[in-house]
């Protein structure tokens, strides 16, 4: 809770000697020595960590707001122009109209729009954390001018003040980054037959994967007493998310006494902390990737009427739109680009494939958090619970979470597991007519669920209606009726597959598939995590006594271990020694080198592991399905009964062995960016940031490694991408320059609550600033190919006593 005036009266009296005292490095008082509305101070430690301290909670926003644009000032200006759909105005068309598109989106999402109500609907406490953080951001700007803050904006007409209604619709964009953020392109693109102005192409099926989360992951840990050297809870963070983009984290503390004392990492731009700890509870997320955000629907199209459709029997009209953008042309003059949106009372109509509006058929979508106004709220509370039954409240009494599993651990040594995320309530009836349609291979449920992941219902009947939950209007999955698992002390764990597993001795089951399948094949990556959570052994992630410290969790976490590699590469190895040569797409192919590579590789995804590179290249030549049952890469398919060892043996070869085949095809691929089969993972798989080129540790999916690395795009942002070499192989990420990092394990925490309180070590892999010129920049990510980890400085003591520490006061009257 806030704390009452008195109070704050106190701790103002108590912070500001120290503060004024502090040596300058922010701004100060602008009013002439007025009271200024608010007043933080910010310590900096080593690696940059700001830690934020404040007499009241709009002044820690504040506060937060100011070491963020210290930071990434960039990210958030580049941001709030997408959510305003003004990216065209100050960009131009961009390359296939991408400025117009995404302004359209945008605008078409109504997240700016709908920002004004959604601030006035925060409690007293985000409300002036959100006010604060925006006041702090703009503080910053007018402090060092647009022409001397760091990062590729610099000097930028597009960088101004935010107000607290643009921060507003760039948090709630971010709500919809599994969802309407994804298909602002499809949106963009929709348009009935015969409608003029400009044919944008309907992206393909295959991108609204992205909408799904599926380039999204993570691993999150939590133990409890019984698996716990000290006794007391532990968590294991371990987010695989952007290097790049608005998707990125970074790391800080905030502290307003007697009200708030929180430290961990969130998303840029975001008030408070999403992954980290307090006095008492610690967390971490992953990515609900097998769950669903939205769902899309087909109409059935009045004919030759292509924006009326039947629904129950009767005639519905879409209702138009009209959005006028405005658009810089070459010559710096101003022009404008008009664009109708039509939606139907599910949402906006989509274009996918081209296919997806016609004379008779077309297709739109509903967006679980379209309308969910609560992600800083429901982190707030999580932020300031002063103990597990207060966490588990705020996601009854908020419900904001938007698209992640929370893994929660108590310095008692509880731990508690729940997939909160929005998710349609569907009834039976229409639970059972998608799967219908899938297995009678309906067009557009197959190829958009095969290809995407994404859950299509004919939109012609209220049968497949969201359900509303009693006392609600939304059609979501109330926190009540969601998955969770509560009470167990030796752990709970996600890895991006579905809530069943959280505890395999305690199984969730009977929950409805929008959630994620139940009693279904795992990735390695999963069954990687539940095998050193569950193995109890000499040589095992947690010894023979079962109980981890904090090293043998940061040990595991980054052990690179790969479960392909443990299940198969002896197999591999042997089958493969004194074997022909193979025919790939007519070049011969002979093996006894790479056999002699796999005979020595030692299963792990090290710098220094030798066979990694042709492992994964073999790897990728199977499909996800493939690496999940039985078929041409296990002979044992998968038993829900043994969900953590099965699948598991090689195949035997059939008429074609198909392994080794694509053992040639991985040497070839290998050939053909210039790697030698006998050279270790580090020199070949890296990450370039201000011109340094370091070796990186980790895997990727078919790998089963859990610390995962890769490449990706998936960002909004419109900062230059650093480029890479001629592409080889669209699986792997092989280039002709190696395996370059751009994705995955970034904001790394292992927690533990001792008698002492909480004792904890991170790695930011990317750093904590986006400023070329900082040391801030570089410095953790040679930590993070060392498998360095530093502490995480909490308590008072530690931070005055860090030799790095730099002190200073930031204010304002505004």
């Amino acid at each position: 809770m806030l704390v009452d005036a008195l109070s704050k009266n106190c701790l103002a009296s108590l912070l500001c000697a120290p503060l004024l005292l502090s040596c300058s490095g922010g701004g100060g008082d602008d009013d002439g020595g007025a009271t200024p509305r608010y007043q933080a101070k910010i310590q900096r430690t080593s690696y940059g960590i700001p830690h934020i301290t404040a007499a009241d909670l709009g002044s820690a926003g504040f506060g937060q707001g100011y070491a963020f644009a210290e930071d990434h000032a960039c990210m958030l200006a580049d941001q709030v122009l997408k959510v305003r759909g003004e990216r065209a105005m100050f960009f131009g068309a961009g390359e296939s109209d991408a400025h117009v598109r995404s302004d359209v989106g945008y605008l078409a999402l109504g997240v700016f729009e709908r920002a004004e109500a959604t601030l006035a609907a925060q409690d007293e406490e985000t409300r002036a954390l959100i006010d604060g953080y925006a006041a702090g951001y703009n503080k910053y700007l007018a402090d060092v001018g647009v022409g001397s803050i760091a990062g590729h904006c610099r000097g930028a007409d597009w960088v101004r003040p935010i107000s607290s209604q643009d921060l507003m619709a760039y948090l709630s964009s971010l709500a919809l980054s599994a969802s309407g953020v994804q298909l602002a392109d499809f949106i963009a693109a929709a348009a009935p037959p015969g409608s003029a102005g400009p044919a944008w192409p309907g992206p393909p099926a295959r991108a609204m994967a992205a909408a799904e989360a599926s380039g999204l992951g993570s691993n999150g840990w939590a133990l409890g007493s019984e698996r716990s050297a000290s006794g007391g809870g532990m968590v294991v963070a371990n987010p695989h998310f952007p290097w790049l983009g608005e998707l990125k984290l970074w790391e800080s503390h905030v502290t307003v006494p007697g009200a708030l004392n929180v430290y961990g990492a969130t998303l840029m731009g975001v008030p408070g902390v999403l992954i980290g700890f307090n006095e008492s509870v610690g967390w971490t997320h992953t990515f609900s990737v097998s769950g669903k955000r939205f769902t899309a629907y087909t109409l059935k199209l009045v004919p030759g009427e292509p924006t009326r459709y039947y629904y129950d029997g009767e005639i519905r009209d879409m209702t138009p739109r009209e959005y006028t953008i405005a658009v810089k042309q070459p010559d710096g003059s101003m022009g404008e680009v008009k664009r109708t949106i039509w939606s139907t009372h599910y949402g906006p109509m989509i274009n996918v494939n081209n296919f997806g509006w016609s004379e008779d058929i077309a297709v739109t979508y509903r967006d679980g958090n379209i309308e969910k106004t609560g992600l800083v709220a429901q982190w707030h509370r999580m932020n300031r619970a002063g103990s597990l039954a207060e966490f588990k409240a705020a996601f009854t009494e908020v419900d904001g979470i938007p698209w992640v599993h929370t893994m929660a651990a108590d310095k008692g040594g509880e731990t508690w597991y729940i997939d909160a995320a929005s998710t349609p309530r569907l009834s039976q009836a229409a639970i059972e007519g998608w799967q219908k349609s899938i297995a009678d291979g309906e067009l557009l449920p197959t190829l958009l669920y095969t290809q995407a992941g994404v859950v299509v219902l004919d939109g012609s009947t209220s049968v497949n209606e969201w359900q509303d939950a009693p006392g609600r209007s939304d059609g979501l999955v109330p926190a009540a009726e969601v998955p969770q698992l509560a009470g167990r002390r030796d752990f709970v764990m996600n890895a991006n597959d579905s809530h069943w597993l959280a505890n395999p001795a305690a199984p969730l089951v009977g929950y409805s598939p929008m959630h994620g399948e139940e009693q279904a094949p795992l990735s390695l990556r999963s069954r990687n995590n539940l095998t050193m959570l569950t193995e109890v052994a000499d040589g095992g992630a947690s010894g023979a006594d079962g109980r981890f410290t904090i090293e043998e969790l940061q040990g595991a976490i980054l052990s690179n271990r790969s479960m392909s590699g443990e299940l198969l590469r002896a197999a591999v190895a042997q089958r493969c020694q004194g074997a022909a040569p193979v025919e790939v797409g007519g070049e011969t192919v002979p093996l006894a080198a790479a056999c002699k590579v796999l005979s020595g590789w030692d299963e792990r995804y090290d710098v220094t592991s030798v066979g990694a590179t042709l492992w994964r290249e073999l790897m990728g030549a199977f499909s996800t399905a493939q690496t999940k049952d039985a078929g041409p890469l296990f002979a044992v398919g998968f038993d829900p009964e043994d969900p953590i060892q099965t699948p598991h043996s090689l195949a035997p070869p059939g008429d074609k062995d198909l392994v080794l085949e694509r053992l040639g095809r991985a040497v070839l691929n290998l050939q053909a960016a210039g790697i030698a089969l006998e050279t270790p993972l580090g020199e070949v798989q890296y990450a370039e940031r201000a011109g340094l080129r370091v070796p990186i540790h980790g895997g990727q999916g078919a790998d089963g490694v859990a610390n995962m690395v890769y490449y990706s795009l998936f960002k909004t942002t419109t900062e230059a991408v650093p480029p890479r070499g001629e592409l080889i192989s669209e699986v792997t990420d092989l280039a002709t320059d190696g395996y370059s990092v751009n994705y995955g394990s970034s904001y790394i925490m292992t927690l533990e609550f001792t008698p002492e309180g909480p004792k904890a070590a991170a790695i930011m892999t990317y750093g904590q600033s986006d400023d070329v010129t900082s040391p801030h920049h570089t410095d953790q990510l040679g930590l993070f190919s060392r498998r360095e980890w530093r502490p995480i400085l909490f308590k008072e003591a530690e931070i005055a006593a860090d030799p790095a520490l730099r002190e200073y006061t930031v204010a304002s009257a505004d």
